[in-house]
Formats: structure tokens, sequence, C-alpha cells
């Protein structure tokens, strides 16, 4: 007996018609889904090796240059976490001018971090619009000169993109 003679004899009832249609028609969209899931090309598992290395080392060469040390010459007689306070404040003004930070300067307050002979290491933290922005500075009162770098938090949390050797005191 073949299948048209068998639904037209058995006649199911018409609330079972329908769970039928409905169910064949939730059959065909979740068969969609699974099939549009397993051949989706966006996914980021598919870059390759080369280009996943690509992407890092240009995230490094950009964070390397927003970490470009600065000097400024300290006057005679300057109180030396005025003077890094002041620095971190135009840079940080320039920064928002520029547009590569938005928002509205909160506050910048500097620390002193440490010293080694007669130069002085600093930390700093400019807050703009709620976020921190911390800086590294060393002032070097002899020669009244003032290197100043701001401190980026590296792209992949894993790596540590070094803040120049001019910003921070070695260690001893």
């Amino acid at each position: 007996m073949a299948l048209k003679e068998w639904w037209l004899r058995v006649r199911p009832p018409l609330w079972a018609r329908w769970a039928f249609s409905l169910l064949v028609g939730v059959a065909v969209i979740v068969a969609l889904v699974v099939f549009v899931e397993h051949n989706n090309n966006n996914s980021l598992a598919h870059i390759s090796a080369k280009a996943a290395a690509q992407e890092t080392e240009q995230a490094r060469i950009v964070v390397g240059q927003d970490q470009a040390p600065h000097t400024a010459t300290l006057p005679a007689g300057a109180d030396a976490r005025t003077r890094v306070t002041a620095a971190v404040r135009a840079n940080i003004r320039h920064r928002l001018k520029q547009g590569t930070i938005e928002g509205q300067l909160d506050s910048v307050g500097c620390r002193q971090s440490g010293r080694q002979g007669a130069k002085l290491g600093f930390h700093c933290t400019a807050v703009v619009s709620h976020a921190r922005y911390p800086y590294l500075a060393v002032v070097d009162p002899a020669a009244r000169k003032l290197v100043y770098c701001k401190r980026d938090l590296p792209p992949i949390p894993s790596e540590n993109i070094p803040v120049s050797a001019r910003c921070r005191l070695a260690k001893s």
C-alpha cells in the first residue's frame, strides 16, 4: 500500500495534521541553522598564524609609538613633582585636542615612586572622563631634564610591551 493511499484512508484529525506540519517546519529550520553554523567562514579561528602574528606586531608598533618617551626641560629651582604633573597634563590635553583620547580631563596626580642617586622616579595618573591613563617619569634635577611616557595596557594580557628605560629608574 502506498503512503498516499494510507494517508487518504487513515485521515488523521486536523490538529494532528497541523502538528505534523509544524514539526516538519521546525526540523527544516533547525537543519538550516546547523548547516549555516558549521559552514560559516567569519570565525576568528580561521585566521592563519601568519596573519595573527602580523596583527600582533602591528599592535606592538602602535602601543610602542603611544608609549614613546617625551622630554621637557626642568627650570632651575622647579619642584619636580609639580613639573611632572604639568608635563603629563599638557600631554593629555594634546591627546584630547588631537582626538586620540576622548572625554574631559578630570585630574592629573603624580607621586614619587623612587630615587636612584639624584634621579627621581614618578608614577602619574591622568583621569579623563573616569578613564585612567598611567604615566611613568624620571626627573634628573642635575641635568634639569624630565622624561615621561604614557603606559598602555598590552593588547594581549599575556604580553607586556615595556615602557622605555628612559622613563624608568634602573633596577638595582
